[in-house]
């Protein structure tokens, strides 16, 4: 398949003397799929490279002849050569370190790395997702400078208390903990209660690991998470009760204690900008952040909880 980013070019046309064309072309061996284009191997249509310790990035001699770096988990492209519109195009790591895509005549070059003069040099797809062409002696000679990311499974709700506020079965029916994790399920969740957990204390130690049993991630008040799952904390009146914020997309605090309404301010009135400062009540104890897989619809929350 064809690259989005592809765009119209004009090939690009190199004496003898600075690319081993046609000779270096059919001389060249076929690859073995691995993280690395060595001297004198080829990638032909549809044969690829890919990293030894993850399957995140492919680099794809797609069959219109263009060098694609896609991103496995959206099939997004990172990098190209823009030599699409080539059937037949060759790619080859030559013996002098350059790598080249020639056009299907052997002769046309359509992207060089200009890395020859480099005997030993090879091609190499990181884990990081980076393409690099290496020295014999391991030196970074020409990079793509890409990085993956896996693509955000999840994403963090607004502020929107209308949704949870409407003074009867949402409101009544989910606490703070349903709303934290912006899961709507009329039971009033409690931690643990979807995984067996429950009678435990209300202390911080019990509330936690309760919370843990329903799948939730500990993290730091610092953390951030590449799959977009949503930051909440828990705080606990020791003996008495447990209480949970939620960060919001524009990056403060808001909560529903109980089947009260939703807010955005503290006891004090004051818009929470950082819940282990805020004035928490009788919820003393400060105990953690936690990620939670989160959605933007108010509600559609995906973490197992009930």
């Amino acid at each position: 398949m064809a690259s989005t980013l592809s765009q119209s070019f004009k090939p690009l046309h190199f004496a003898a003397a600075l690319l081993a064309c046609g000779v270096a072309l059919q001389a060249s061996a076929a690859h073995s799929y691995t993280d690395k284009l060595v001297a004198g191997e080829t990638l032909q249509a549809n044969e690829f490279l890919k990293p030894t310790d993850n399957n995140l990035v492919n680099l794809i001699m797609q069959g219109d002849g263009n060098l694609v770096l896609y991103r496995m988990s959206d099939s997004a492209p990172l990098w190209h050569t823009n030599s699409w519109g080539h059937p037949g195009a060759v790619t080859v790591m030559q013996g002098d370190g350059n790598l080249v895509v020639y056009g299907a005549n052997g002769t046309d070059v359509l992207f060089h790395t200009n890395t020859w003069n480099n005997p030993g040099s090879y091609l190499q797809l990181l884990s990081s997702g980076n393409l690099v062409v290496k020295s014999a002696s391991n030196t970074v000679l020409w990079a793509s400078n890409t990085s993956v990311q896996p693509a955000p499974i999840y994403s963090t709700p607004s502020y929107q208390p209308t949704f949870w506020n409407d003074g009867a079965t949402i409101q009544r029916n989910n606490n703070c903990y349903n709303y934290a994790n912006n899961k709507r399920t009329d039971t009033f969740a409690q931690p643990g209660r979807a995984h067996g957990v429950s009678g435990y204390a209300m202390t911080g130690p019990a509330v936690y690991n309760a919370a843990v049993a329903d799948g939730l991630v500990p993290t730091t008040a610092t953390g951030t998470s590449p799959e977009g799952k949503t930051k909440i904390a828990l705080v606990v009146a020791p003996g008495v009760d447990y209480h949970w914020y939620r960060q919001d997309a524009d990056g403060r605090w808001t909560h529903k204690p109980g089947q009260t309404r939703a807010t955005n301010v503290d006891n004090s009135g004051v818009t929470i900008s950082n819940p282990e400062t805020a004035n928490r009540g009788m919820y003393t104890l400060f105990v953690g952040y936690f990620f939670t897989p989160s959605d933007a619809v108010q509600g559609q929350g995906k973490a197992d909880i009930r």
